[in-house]
């Protein structure tokens, strides 16, 4: 949590203080991950995997050749994760979690398109949810940071207004889930992956 805090600080005295050289955009986006958990990466478990769908906004500041990114989103089941058949403890995964991106990178504008930029960073997670196992329910609450690359591309659709799309490719693993036996111990949740959004942004001021 301190390191949020400083993280946080840090990004309102920028976002506050630098209107003069730089433009800010925000915005709002559409997310999707395929394979939350990482299931398929697994050896010993089949099943259907999970599938989330995320809201969220998004803050981005604009300079001659660089940016930074953050915002919030949370990222929820539509699809269950289902095990038919694992050498874990597990049954069902239903994991949804609040995702805090902070990125910083390269911007190419094109003149009379929008831009291109790509980054590097990382997010923070605050996991919620719960893995179904043979003997009940376990609960997940926790907090991490993972690293990760981000991409994107905005196109002007107008003078202040851009579509957005964007990809992040996210690692990250928790801590082990449950305690409940020997074997799954070892099962710990993948929030790794790639994520990929589309969304709108509105900017203010000019560079």
């Amino acid at each position: 949590m301190r390191k949020l805090s400083i993280i946080t600080s840090i990004l309102y005295i920028t976002f506050s203080a630098v209107p003069l050289f730089a433009q800010v955009k925000t915005g709002i986006t559409a997310g999707y991950q395929y394979d939350v958990g990482n299931m398929n990466d697994r050896r010993g478990i089949e099943g259907d995997v999970q599938q989330n769908a995320a809201p969220g906004v998004l803050f981005k500041l604009d300079m001659s050749a660089f940016f930074i990114r953050t915002g919030a989103e949370f990222s929820y089941p539509f699809e269950k994760g289902r095990v038919s058949s694992s050498v874990y403890n597990i049954e069902q995964t239903v994991v949804y979690f609040i995702e805090v991106p902070v990125y910083a990178g390269l911007r190419f504008p094109i003149r009379d398109f929008g831009e291109i930029y790509i980054g590097g960073g990382g997010s923070y997670i605050f996991s919620m949810g719960r893995v179904k196992t043979s003997s009940g329910r376990e609960t997940l609450s926790e907090q991490l940071f993972g690293f990760g690359i981000i991409a994107g591309l905005e196109y002007s659709l107008f003078v202040d207004v851009t579509l957005l799309f964007e990809w992040e490719y996210l690692s990250c693993t928790g801590s082990p889930a449950a305690s409940s036996g020997a074997t799954y111990d070892d099962y710990t949740v993948d929030y790794s992956g790639s994520r990929f959004r589309m969304g709108l942004t509105y900017r203010f001021g000019e560079l």
